[in-house]
């Protein structure tokens, strides 16, 4: 016993360091069949998800035959009518099934189930991602897999399957196409996602390295379905495989090994590539190409194994009382979870309204016999109160919005928050009056400030309001005529607006112009026409470079319908470049052929000013065409300020400092105050043309006018005034020192030959220096 007290420490190191080798054996044994478990349950669901695919796709092959087989050919095609008929009938069978369209061999379509609105001559060749599947499959007997990708004909991400229908001679008559629904055509892969299935599963095309399907931990990019395997990175994975096995490429694949590999490659995210250490377990589907991998990386089977240290650390610790308290605690969270996912699936998370997911299955479950109507609500300025006081305060101003909501539906309404300030009120069995009360109160109830924190809002908002089945029976068309509505209201904002067919008219026409848009560059349809600015001393200052468009099927189209579009589409981006390009050339010409300079001022769109490439972009052009810098001014408007004062006055002087001279256009009708204006770097402040038309009858208007040219003169801005039609108005503006004019009384906006015409007329007077403005520095430009 004394020999033991002596000896306590020694023996308690002995007996920890005995504990701590069987622990470390223990744990390296844990290690062991952790490792060996996941590898066999990898290769266990490789196995059952490669043979469920495989029997996926041929039930989906069984179909398309039965489909050929109901369909009696006629002249070479069946009646549209009774395939259309069959098809829905399939698609009844098979709700997976988004769609069905029979397609000539060369590509046209011939007949689409119900549902599916076709844009005219919609030809499949035309479309890059299913010109390949559909040539290949006029040469293949069975079922070919198309290329998955976002449709905008479906609004869906579609996945294409095509089968070809032969004669008796063994030509193709027509191509069969249906399209099925991921969520629900591979709900047992989905729903494994949701529970056990622990990678994330990649399957591939073999022959165009295409992904035909993603399935991953977090939320999956439509754009990957883009994304196309290189080459080089194809060939180094197949090098490191054949390496790795010492078996052949093919010899994997004609064998249908299932691999498991430890390699250290990039991941195949096409938006964040990345080099990581990964676990694949991977198997070929020879009969339609495909490869399917599944992968987690080394971090998640170590945390695999820490979990199941943690309990061997328990076991080791703790007692078996503590054992069974803690999986009764797993089997709780985990059944939390399960409801909270639920729960999530059906509901918003901000406000715990319903979400859109929802409202599309009610809808459904609903059916088609009751009517309805479809109230859709959009704040108005909502974006002012994130941008002002933070999201974190937006947020609770929607809450708020969404309790105030309740109030005016019933247990029968359904109540959706759609998507950021967008909520939708589903309101079942009421007259068209009652909708007009209940919308107004809407209205009515906003008018009551919103008090959160410190801070009180008074809101409004737009509504749109569509009725089933009288606008529309489609459910996705419904949605977006109120949609349509709403945007009609938000004109004039808080505003109800009930869904009208020209409303219908004019998004088909905003639609069209929108795709003649697309081309209009390329089919040469803008041209540029120039309008002389004169000083008040009668010299000739510059031009005001116009665009305008002349297209074939919308004959000419003015600047303020097809700006809006251009800019909402992104095709304004382009179109600034050719404007910019465009004046420089035409300019450059007319200054070389008359000898005379002179400022051109080019509108910049708001879009085109935030591009955080314009202004390189605008110094190459400049000193491309050997442009004098003090000779360009960019006009740009009020409404320019509005989402970002301080970082637009940082871009503003890193363009002054390049010597090029910015207008303020349209001054007077827009966001602009009096102190802003005084921190800005401009040079020019270009008055309105409203304020003109009426300066020789109203005294309000001629003080307004006289305000803001002693306000220029006292902040030294050059003025301009556009809209000059009579010489009542130029004497007028003269004689209150406004120093350029612009309009009709002098010219109208002239061609480059035109104006090179005008320019040399005895009647012009070319003054070298333009008031208030330094000569030109003729030395080439350079940049800083």
């Amino acid at each position: 016993m004394t020999s033991i007290k002596k000896n306590i420490w020694l023996t308690f190191y002995i007996t920890a360091t005995i504990w701590l080798l069987f622990f470390g054996a223990a744990t390296y044994v844990s290690y062991q069949t952790v490792y060996d478990e996941y590898t066999a349950e990898q290769k266990k669901l490789m196995t059952l998800t490669s043979n469920s695919l495989q029997s996926l796709f041929r039930q989906y092959e069984v179909l398309l035959d039965l489909i050929t087989k109901e369909m009696k050919i006629e002249n070479g095609l069946p009646d549209k009518r009774k395939a259309q008929a069959i098809m829905d009938t399939i698609i009844d069978v098979d709700p997976s099934m988004v769609g069905v369209g029979l397609f000539t061999p060369d590509g046209e379509a011939y007949v689409a189930s119900s549902g599916i609105t076709l844009p005219p001559k919609f030809n499949i060749l035309a479309q890059k991602e299913n010109r390949e599947s559909f040539l290949r499959t006029l040469k293949e007997e069975h079922m070919v897999l198309g290329r998955t990708y976002q449709s905008k004909v479906l609004n869906t991400i579609a996945f294409p399957l095509r089968k070809a229908m032969r004669d008796k001679d063994g030509k193709v008559v027509f191509v069969l196409s249906t399209v099925v629904d991921l969520n629900k055509a591979f709900d047992f892969l989905i729903n494994k996602k949701n529970t056990q299935f622990s990678s994330d599963l990649y399957i591939f095309r073999e022959h165009d390295h295409y992904f035909q399907m993603v399935l991953t931990k977090g939320l999956v990019d439509p754009s990957i379905y883009s994304y196309q395997i290189p080459d080089s990175e194809r060939s180094r994975a197949i090098e490191s495989l054949e390496s790795e096995l010492g078996i052949s490429y093919q010899t994997i694949k004609d064998k249908e090994l299932d691999i498991i590999i430890d390699s250290h490659q990039p991941t195949l995210d096409a938006n964040n590539p990345s080099d990581e250490n990964t676990k694949a377990v991977s198997k070929y589907i020879p009969d339609y190409g495909l490869w399917v991998e599944a992968k987690i990386d080394d971090a998640s089977i170590r945390s695999l194994f820490l979990n199941k240290a943690k309990t061997l650390i328990i076991v080791f610790v703790g007692s078996l009382l503590f054992i069974f308290i803690l999986f009764r605690g797993i089997a709780i969270s985990e059944q939390r979870k399960k409801a909270a996912l639920q729960y999530q699936a059906n509901h918003d998370y901000l406000t715990e309204l319903h979400n859109r997911y929802y409202l599309d299955q009610q809808l459904v479950r609903s059916g088609t016999e009751t009517p309805f109507f479809m109230i859709f609500i959009d704040l108005d300025n909502f974006k002012a109160i994130n941008d002002g006081y933070g999201h974190e305060l937006g947020d609770k101003v929607l809450k708020s919005v969404a309790q105030r909501l309740k109030v005016f539906v019933s247990d029968s309404d359904l109540l959706i928050r759609y998507s950021g300030d967008e909520f939708i009120i589903v309101v079942y069995n009421e007259i068209h009056q009652t909708i007009v009360t209940r919308c107004e109160n809407i209205l009515s109830s906003f008018e009551q400030p919103c008090v959160i924190d410190d801070y009180s809002f008074v809101l409004s908002a737009s509504i749109g309001v569509a009725a089933y089945p009288e606008d529309g029976t489609d459910l996705d068309e419904l949605k977006r005529y109120a949609d349509l509505a709403m945007y009609e209201s938000k004109k004039t904002l808080n505003t109800i607006t009930f869904f009208q067919e020209d409303f219908r008219e004019a998004y088909k026409y905003r639609a069209q112009m929108e795709q003649e848009l697309k081309q209009a560059i390329v089919l040469d349809e803008f041209y540029m026409v120039y309008q002389p600015q004169i000083m008040r001393n009668g010299g000739l200052f510059g031009v005001e470079a116009l665009v305008r468009w002349e297209n074939k099927t919308l004959g000419m189209v003015p600047p303020d319908k097809f700006i809006p579009v251009a800019e909402s589409s992104g095709a304004i981006l382009a179109i600034g470049d050719f404007i910019i390009e465009r004046s420089f050339q035409d300019i450059v010409e007319v200054q070389r052929d008359t000898g005379i300079n002179i400022s051109v001022s080019i509108n910049i769109s708001i879009k085109q000013f935030q591009h955080k490439h314009f202004l390189n972009k605008l110094v190459k052009l400049i000193e491309k065409h050997a442009f004098i810098y003090v000779e360009l001014v960019l006009e740009v408007t009020e409404n320019l300020f509005i989402d970002d004062v301080i970082g637009i006055q940082a871009i503003m002087h890193k363009i002054k400092s390049k010597g090029i001279r910015i207008s303020l256009d349209d001054f007077g009708t827009g966001y602009s105050s009096l102190s802003l204006l005084s921190h800005l770097p401009i040079d020019e402040l270009k008055i309105d043309k409203s304020f003109i038309s009426e300066i020789t009858t109203d005294p309000k208007t001629r003080a307004m006018v006289e305000g803001i040219i002693a306000i220029a003169q006292q902040l030294n801005f050059t003025t301009v005034v556009e809209g000059v039609e009579t010489e009542e108005q130029r004497q007028i503006l003269q004689s209150l020192e406004c120093d350029i004019f612009q309009g009709y009384h002098f010219s109208k906006p002239l061609k480059v030959h035109d104006l090179k015409t005008f320019i040399q007329s005895p009647t012009v007077i070319v003054s070298p220096t333009p008031p208030g403005i330094s000569p030109p520095d003729t030395s080439p430009p350079h940049n800083e």
